[in-house]
């Protein structure tokens, strides 16, 4: 018999497909990517299938960041404590996971959720809305919490025994980890903040985003991830790397449709300028480029690039000060 598990890759998903894969060996697990991750889809593949290896499970991966970044506009259900649509996003999982699961003709779907662990979509009337918003009623088992909710069909089928599942609820992940060492599920994965829409720092970023640029898609978001971000007019911003890694990073997403910002024959990091920039714009950028490179050099020589365009500026840098009222 087919069951589809949504699979986020953390310990309480592992532990409900190691619940059910043992009685239904046909499982499948399924991981919804999506930009507000912090690392890339490939390095989470490759964590993730180390797992769902051990338990001899197929992994299928979807990319929905586009459908997600159009929740974050306007979640239907309001943004968590930062900028997190978890219920509305919930709700878009599922029912991606029932129109898989009806094309591979699966009888259920499978959730880690363990009630009352988050506060927003982990709650009794939540798991109701969910499934009268997916159509998916009495079908989504949630193996660690399944003896303090109602009888899903799959118990009710015969298809695994209500004696089999858990009682498990709260924030604590005491009784996860016995289970995790009960099944021999070591090492496990430590918890995480696995969305980046729960970072208050992430968040001032975005909101800046849906403030001066409400039209973003998922490129955008994918910029918010890297470096120091200033806000240097309604229409102009600058990102500024930390490191070597973050630098590379940016000079990927090189391209005409932005300003670049490279130090000339002083010690610095590649910058990108994103939107548009005015020769004002342009000199403040410069002043804040120059703040991040060579500090025993008065005045800094920095080339921007515009498209085809060279133009060689030499500025003093901003203070730290004047810094922080661009800064986002």
């Amino acid at each position: 018999m087919k069951t589809v598990i949504l699979f986020s890759g953390g310990l309480d998903s592992i532990l409900a497909a190691r619940i059910v894969s043992v009685c239904h060996p046909e499982a499948e697990a399924l991981y919804f990517y999506n930009v507000f991750i912090p690392s890339s889809c490939r390095e989470v593949i490759k964590e993730i299938s180390l797992y769902t290896e051990k338990l001899n499970i197929p992994l299928k991966v979807f990319d929905i960041s586009g459908e997600v970044v159009d929740l974050v506009k306007v979640p239907k259900y309001g943004h968590g404590v930062n900028l997190n649509p978890c219920i509305d996003c919930k709700i878009l999982m599922f029912k991606k996971a029932g129109e898989y699961m009806e094309n591979i003709k699966a009888k259920f779907i499978v959730s880690g959720d363990v009630l009352g662990e988050r506060p927003m979509s982990q709650r009794k009337d939540i798991f109701n809305l969910i499934e009268k918003e997916t159509g998916l009623t009495g079908l989504i088992l949630r193996p660690l919490s399944a003896k303090l909710l109602k009888v899903t069909i799959p118990e009710e089928k015969g298809w695994i025994k209500r004696e089999n599942l858990y009682a498990i609820s709260g924030r604590s992940r005491k009784e996860q980890i016995g289970l995790a060492k009960e099944f021999g599920i070591d090492p496990y994965p430590a918890p995480a903040g696995g969305c980046l829409l729960t970072d208050p720092g992430f968040c001032r970023r975005l909101k800046d985003l849906l403030d001066f640029q409400p039209d973003f898609d998922k490129e955008e978001v994918s910029l918010l991830k890297i470096g120091r971000h200033f806000r240097i007019s309604s229409l102009a911003k600058l990102i500024v790397p930390r490191n070597e890694k973050e630098e590379k990073e940016l000079m990927a997403k090189r391209s005409t449709n932005f300003l670049e910002f490279i130090p000339s024959g002083i010690k610095g990091r590649f910058s990108l300028g994103v939107g548009n920039f005015g020769e004002e714009e342009i000199k403040t950028a410069v002043e804040i480029a120059a703040f991040y490179t060579q500090k025993d050099v008065e005045e800094k020589t920095i080339k921007v690039v515009r498209a085809r365009e060279e133009k060689i500026i030499v500025a003093k840098p901003l203070s730290g000060e004047e810094l922080k009222r661009y800064r986002i």
